[in-house]
């Protein structure tokens, strides 16, 4: 099973290019179902839907929310439908397990004032403060993942035509365009900015940490937590924030389905139809306030 589970994983990462943060979920919920496994002296190799049902059961028990249940249940069918594609199996035990309902909750998105309030917060005399200036105004302008931002090279940005190429989930690459502000501030920061934090180490990232490294994904989250409390006095907003206003703004503005989809990297329309949920009561509280008999 480990020698399985390793293969699997590593299936994940080269064949269809998932993230690292993807494959280290992964590992951690078969982890915990081998676990399970071994607890309950059940041989995964024969496991059936019957013990996978306990499994779920137990994990209800515990009272884990619904959303992880769905998600360990997810890797699960994916773990077995690998094993029958390789001929290990006949039939995926998983198949006939049914995944929890969730609730559907509207994308948390900020007003345009907290917007600019985060935007405006750091403090442009310091290497750093350049750097997150640009930083935010990239995560706000682009609507992108927090992974493909730092992920993000040099090669990719293209300050003369006003666009990055951002990549997503899958490696799938996707070219997103830069307004002038966002511009201007990715460019302050290359110049002024970057040559200093870089030192004498040489790194493709565009975003640098103060010793020179690409600044990592949970490096980023804590600058957006940071100017989030120091603007906002709020521990909610997170990178995702910025993605979750970036789409709504662009569909309030009139933009169409198709073209939010593009920009934000989704691979299915309906994974984007919720933005329009935010839209919709955005458009609802205008007429509101504006028609004469509402």
């Amino acid at each position: 099973m480990s020698a399985n589970v390793e293969s699997f994983i590593e299936n994940q990462r080269l064949v269809r290019g998932l993230s690292a943060h993807s494959c280290r979920a992964y590992q951690s919920d078969l982890t915990h179902f081998v676990n399970w496994c071994e607890r309950c002296d059940i041989d995964v190799d024969r496991i059936d839907h019957r013990q996978l049902r306990l499994y779920l059961g137990e994990l209800t028990a515990a009272q884990y929310a619904r959303t992880t249940i769905a998600r360990k249940m997810a890797t699960l069918r994916a773990y077995f439908d690998y094993l029958v594609e390789r001929g290990l199996i006949k039939d995926s035990p998983a198949q006939l397990l049914s995944t929890p309902k969730i609730a559907k909750t509207l994308p948390k998105t900020m007003s345009q004032s907290e917007i600019d309030a985060i935007l405006d917060a750091p403090d442009s005399a310091t290497e750093v403060g350049l750097r997150d200036a640009a930083l935010l105004e990239c995560m706000y302008a682009t609507g992108a993942r927090v992974g493909e931002l730092s992920r993000l090279d040099i090669r990719d940005v293209d300050r003369v035509g006003g666009v990055v190429v951002l990549t997503g989930k899958g490696n799938k690459q996707r070219m997103v365009p830069l307004y002038a502000e966002a511009i201007e501030k990715l460019e302050t920061y290359l110049e002024q900015s970057r040559p200093l934090l870089e030192g004498k180490l040489s790194n493709p990232a565009v975003f640098l940490s103060s010793r020179g490294n690409r600044l990592s994904s949970d490096a980023i989250r804590r600058v957006v937590k940071f100017y989030a409390r120091s603007a906002l006095g709020s521990d909610e907003i997170t990178p995702h924030s910025f993605r979750h206003s970036f789409a709504t703004d662009l569909l309030s503005g009139g933009a169409d389905l198709r073209t939010v989809q593009e920009l934000l990297g989704h691979a299915n329309l309906s994974t984007t139809q919720i933005y329009t949920h935010v839209s919709a009561a955005h458009l609802k509280e205008v007429y509101r306030r504006t028609h004469p008999r509402a």
